[in-house]
């Protein structure tokens, strides 16, 4: 054979014919006749029991993102009242703004407690009035820079409470502008409340000032029946805005409301805010007292318990670990657990929250 070397090559196996594809339709399925479906079962035919339907999984609590927080219920909120007063308060603050970043109104508050309001005029009308209580809170956000709404009781005919947008001194922010204590409705300074004003005005549907039989009606059903809404000494130079408990008897002569969390989406069907309350028991004396409150679709709910009032020590807190979630900077027990008393929501479902009031206020 040679050098050359022997190679054997394998087998070649058999080839299967493949069967040729069937162009023949599917059989449908036999549809039994009425006679078999009148057909009895044979005894001890197994019968075909539906399958069981499986449980959904749970869902887990809803929850609505306010501000980089969670606002879903939590185990350990607290609640007071019963029926449609009923409050509950939550353990953590929800608002980033801090109560010292407001020191600005220091001054502003302080003639308030002093009952020495400062004077303010509409400059449109020339109409003069005086200044009763300031709501902040809300701003600044991402709309708009540091702002609070002043609500004035102006001496008109009839008289009426009316509220705009006052503002710290754009060179030193330590400092309220002065200028912004009048209403400008147009110019440098101006600051009518514009496209917000629906929504601060609920503050001011309170007082029913100069409204008549319609604004009457509106402030009492606000009230509830449990709170009634007053300004004393309205024929004065310092007239004070007050919130009286029907039941207690308690008298809130108010001066600042801090807005801890409220609703802004203008297409939410429920819409509420909910906070602090800071007030006065004299209007005699310098001694200062907070307590949470929630105003939820044109009703004012304000617990009325003892273990809710917090002393505050000074018109306006300074401290910059304050975030007025307490209006004081300690920690109260409630119930045997600690809390910071956050804030308060009623009852009804919250909304979330798409963007912070007073979005459109002019800069």
């Amino acid at each position: 054979l040679g050098s050359r070397p022997l190679t054997i090559a394998p087998a070649a196996r058999p080839v299967e014919p493949v069967a040729p594809l069937s162009t023949a339709p599917p059989l449908a399925p036999k549809t039994p006749s009425a006679a078999e479906l009148m057909r009895p079962r044979p005894e001890g035919a197994a019968r075909r029991e539906p399958s069981p339907r499986q449980p959904s999984p749970r869902r887990s609590p809803r929850s609505s993102r306010k501000l980089g927080r969670s606002t879903s219920a939590s185990s350990s909120e607290l609640s007071f009242g019963s029926g449609s007063s009923a409050v509950r308060l939550l353990p953590a603050p929800l608002n980033k703004n801090r109560v010292c970043e407001y020191g600005w109104l220091t001054p502003l508050l302080s003639s308030l407690v002093a009952s020495q309001a400062a004077g303010v005029t509409d400059l449109a009308s020339g109409t003069p009035g005086a200044t009763l209580f300031v709501v902040c809170g809300g701003c600044p956000n991402s709309f708009c820079g540091m702002q609070a709404v002043l609500y004035t009781h102006m001496r008109s005919s009839p008289p009426e409470l009316d509220f705009w947008w006052i503002k710290p001194k754009k060179e030193d922010g330590s400092t309220l502008e002065r200028a912004t204590l009048d209403r400008h409705s147009k110019g440098e300074h101006k600051n009518d409340p514009g496209r917000s004003r629906a929504l601060y005005a609920q503050f001011a549907d309170l007082f029913a000032v100069g409204g008549g039989a319609e604004a009457a009606a509106r402030a009492s059903r606000a009230g509830g029946g449990k709170l009634r809404f007053e300004v004393v000494g309205a024929s004065g130079p310092a007239p004070r805005a007050l919130i009286v408990d029907v039941e207690s008897r308690a008298h809130y002569y108010i001066y600042l409301i801090w807005q801890e969390d409220w609703t802004s989406n203008p297409f939410a069907r429920s819409k509420y805010i909910k906070g602090k309350l800071v007030y006065q028991r004299d209007p005699t004396l310098p001694e200062y007292f907070a307590r949470p409150y929630a105003y939820r679709d044109g009703v004012l709910s304000v617990p009325p318990h003892a273990e809710l009032e917090e002393a505050v020590a000074e018109p306006m807190a300074r401290s910059d670990e304050t975030r007025w979630s307490s209006v004081g900077s300690e920690l109260r027990r409630v119930g045997g657990r600690p809390s910071s008393i956050a804030a308060v929501e009623s009852r009804a479902p919250a909304r979330p929250r798409q963007q912070a009031w007073g979005a459109d206020s002019p800069e």
